[in-house]
């Protein structure tokens, strides 16, 4: 456990180190702040005395007049320095913020250099808590870095600056005033683990509550169509009652911890007023001291009170770093690795290439061994669940082999550059996912570069190849028009095809469509097809299909049983001399309408 504390405060200073210069600032306007606030009852102090004195001793009028102008420029300078110093909060509010951003920009960039296994992992809604309920707004990480620690700071710096001019007043006062301090101190000691255990609870119930939100929105019309709103909402509920369960938690221990540290602030309270006050009558100090040791003392209380609550909201915190260190420390894909040389593709080898899931008994592909040349087409069939999903994502790079190995153009991909591999490929998945924005901007996404733009040519092109610039001019706004989450706004088909634009709009080497041709009909499946043909002869073509009349465009065929390979070769050929080949051609023929 000490370790994982000093790790936490160096994880602190990173991110304090990239804002050295405010760090500074608000150190400078803390003291600052402090050391005004703390003048203010030794002035009073004086004030009273000075009229006390003047009044017994009756001192000339001039010469009273002099000492309470005097006093009363001494109390404008220090209201004027004052007036600097209530900048701080505003200061510590905005820097707030700038922590926020800084640690979600770094941890979003943590999340994208991951691959597919964080995502087994992590769910989407505990991703999206971590980056944003973990992060932002009271008592948060955020709030923490800066409002947390640089309140604890003023408390402490307060404390010392009332305890130094309380001591200089009158030491056995003082003393008698912290008495009670041990017994806090004890508190916090024993609760501290029961801190961080409730915080974590409900953090963790508050990611479960932002994956049912997620899964709920995004599989909405399964819901509906099945008419299972009545098993959703229990679903729903179950996980809010474990929130609110974890919510009364954390509000018990916090209502539990505040009351014991009121009732120690009134012990002492009662302890000066009753002491100082016989004092004062005694003689043995005078009223202004009392005056100005029971404000210190009134000064005090919050601040006493506000340091343990940087350690509370510092085991939150510490919390909230955990999981977004454990999000970090995740293995990442690889992120260098040799350069993928200039030209086209000449070939594609696989060699042994074997794959299982880490929740399956079974490989879902293994042993698979074939090349592929320059331009050539490559159809790849065969039953649900035979492993073509599978493969072509392990083509992608996205997956990432047990056994055996990629090569394109002689270079295997578990040695080459991945944002190299991804300029060279396309890749449209069986599920076409659309982001929220317009059309424009979903395929200018696909375009080389991360400038995010794309030519008025090279989006025509794009939408033209993937045989769906017709149904984009047809639309009210045209290329401008807004998609909606995940492209709710068109069909399942135009998605198909958009997505399919956003992958040649980077010009690849390699294309490989996992289903795509599912959505087009036979008229525009052949145009596909031709189209992709004259765009560029030395384009290679994976292209997974369910359906035979892919056949027809396919320079060779890769037929996929159980994950294993059964047939490789030309159609025509492996009709003629394989019977696994030709009984599979035969069970679908019926219905793909090839010859």
């Amino acid at each position: 456990m000490p370790g994982a504390k000093v790790s936490r405060i160096a994880w602190i200073w990173r991110i304090w180190r990239e804002r050295k210069g405010l760090i500074a600032l608000l150190f400078a306007l803390t003291l600052l702040s402090s050391a005004v606030a703390v003048a203010y009852p030794y002035l009073s102090k004086l004030l009273i005395d000075l009229i006390q004195g003047l009044v017994e001793s009756r001192v000339p009028e001039p010469e009273s007049a002099a000492r309470i102008r005097r006093l009363a420029l001494l109390v404008l300078a220090v209201g004027g320095v004052g007036f600097v110093a209530n900048l701080f909060p505003g200061v510590r509010g905005a820097v707030n913020s700038v922590f926020d951003y800084i640690i979600r920009r770094r941890y979003f960039g943590e999340v994208m250099r991951k691959d597919y296994r964080f995502f087994a992992a992590f769910r989407s809604g505990d991703v999206v808590t971590r980056l944003t309920d973990d992060i932002y707004d009271f008592p948060k990480l955020s709030w923490f870095l800066c409002s947390g620690i640089f309140r604890a700071v003023e408390s402490v710096s307060k404390v010392c600056f009332c305890l130094t001019a309380m001591l200089l007043l009158d030491w056995r006062l003082t003393l008698i005033s912290l008495i009670p301090l041990p017994v806090m101190i004890a508190v916090f000691a024993i609760a501290q683990d029961r801190i961080y255990d409730s915080f974590k609870a409900n953090q963790e119930a508050i990611s479960d509550i932002n994956s049912q939100l997620e899964m709920s929105f995004s599989g909405l019309r399964i819901i509906k169509a099945y008419a299972c709103e009545g098993k959703y909402r229990r679903f729903f509920s179950e996980a809010l009652s474990k929130r609110f369960g974890t919510e009364m938690a954390v509000a018990r221990l916090e209502t539990v911890l505040r009351m014991v540290y009121m009732y120690i602030d009134y012990v002492m309270q009662l302890g000066v007023v009753f002491v100082g006050g016989w004092m004062a009558v005694k003689g043995d100090i005078s009223i202004g001291t009392f005056y100005a040791l029971y404000n210190y003392l009134g000064m005090l209380v919050y601040p006493i009170l506000d340091i343990p609550q940087l350690f509370v909201s510092g085991k939150r915190a510490f919390v909230n770093i955990d999981r977004l260190e454990e999000m970090r420390a995740f293995p990442p894909r690889r992120s260098s690795g040799l350069p993928f040389p200039a030209g086209p593709l000449e070939s594609l080898e696989v060699e042994d290439l074997s794959f299982r899931y880490a929740d399956r008994d079974r490989e879902a592909v293994r042993g698979l061994s074939f090349a592929l040349a320059k331009g050539e087409k490559l159809a790849v069939i065969g039953q649900v669940g035979s492993g073509k999903t599978t493969l072509v994502k392990l083509l992608a790079g996205l997956l990432e082999p047990a056994r055996g190995c990629v090569r394109i153009n002689g270079l295997s991909l578990a040695e080459a550059d991945e944002a190299g591999l991804a300029r060279i490929m396309g890749y449209v998945p069986q599920e076409a996912l659309l982001f929220s924005g317009s059309i424009r901007d979903n395929i200018a996404f696909g375009s080389p570069g991360d400038g995010g733009a794309i030519s008025d040519d090279a989006l025509a092109e794009a939408l033209a190849l993937a045989q769906v610039s017709e149904e984009v001019e047809s639309f009210p706004s045209g290329s401008q028009t807004s998609l909606g989450q995940r492209g709710a706004s068109v069909s399942g088909g135009q998605r198909q095809r958009l997505a399919l634009a956003r992958a040649v709009a980077r010009g690849p080497r390699l294309l490989l469509l996992d289903d795509v041709t599912a959505s087009l009909d036979a008229r525009n499946e052949e145009r596909l097809m031709s189209a992709l043909g004259a765009w560029s002869s030395d384009l290679a073509c994976v292209i997974v299909s369910h359906r035979l009349s892919t056949l027809k465009y396919a320079d060779k065929v890769l037929f996929l049983e159980a994950g294993e390979l059964r047939a490789f070769g030309v159609h025509e050929e492996l009709v003629e001399s394989n019977a696994a080949y030709r009984a599979f051609i035969e069970e679908h023929l019926s219905s793909s309408g090839i010859a």
